[in-house]
């Protein structure tokens, strides 16, 4: 299981139109682009067990901690991009840094409560919005290039929940998608 901000482009113009626009500059590309629906920050990962084998009172005991904890966190804006090009595909970098670490040490402090250290051993670092896998080799200094033309070449993105969601990688064809699991609302919803 992992705990996604969703990076709604329906709810966010100016996100879409970056996304078409890195898609569309690296046309012709050897990429899979991330279809619209599977955009996401990552937050964190329940490591400890899968999520076929973690019973369904674990999972609502989590939501229920997870909720309890989020109140705390108000919701943010985070700002997407600039798109950067590297081996291994497309991503927007992600400003400023500081709500999301915040975001995420309140969702791993929860996790390790409810799980135990086990369950919070993935390494998190700085965030990104991936846009497109490679699926072989390209220039991506061609593509830095194409990209940099790219406008607009930030988008605004408001966060004011996080997504539990059971992931599904498919490494041959370079695609994550998901089945939501609960979606646990940033900030005293009940004021």
């Amino acid at each position: 299981m992992h705990l996604y901000v969703r990076a709604d482009v329906s709810r966010n113009p100016e996100l879409a139109a970056l996304v078409q626009g890195a898609r569309q500059a690296l046309e012709g590309f050897p990429l899979s682009h991330v279809d619209d629906p599977w955009l996401h920050i990552t937050v964190d990962q329940i490591t400890d067990q899968i999520a076929a084998e973690i019973p369904q009172d674990e999972r609502d005991l989590l939501v229920r901690e997870l909720s309890k904890r989020l109140r705390e966190v108000e919701p943010f804006d985070l700002m997407v991009g600039s798109v950067l090009s590297s081996r291994f595909g497309v991503i927007a970098d992600l400003h400023p840094d500081g709500p999301l670490v915040d975001l995420h040490d309140a969702v791993r402090n929860t996790v390790r409560e409810v799980r135990g250290d086990e369950a919070v051993r993935y390494p998190w670092g700085v965030q990104h919005l991936t846009v497109s896998y490679a699926v072989q080799e390209a220039d991506s200094d061609e593509a830095q290039r194409l990209l940099r033309r790219v406008r607009p070449g930030h988008a605004p993105l408001h966060v004011d929940a996080i997504h539990l969601v059971d992931v599904t990688a498919d490494s041959q064809a370079k695609t994550i998608t998901w089945q939501h699991l609960a979606e646990i609302p940033l900030g005293n919803t009940e004021a």
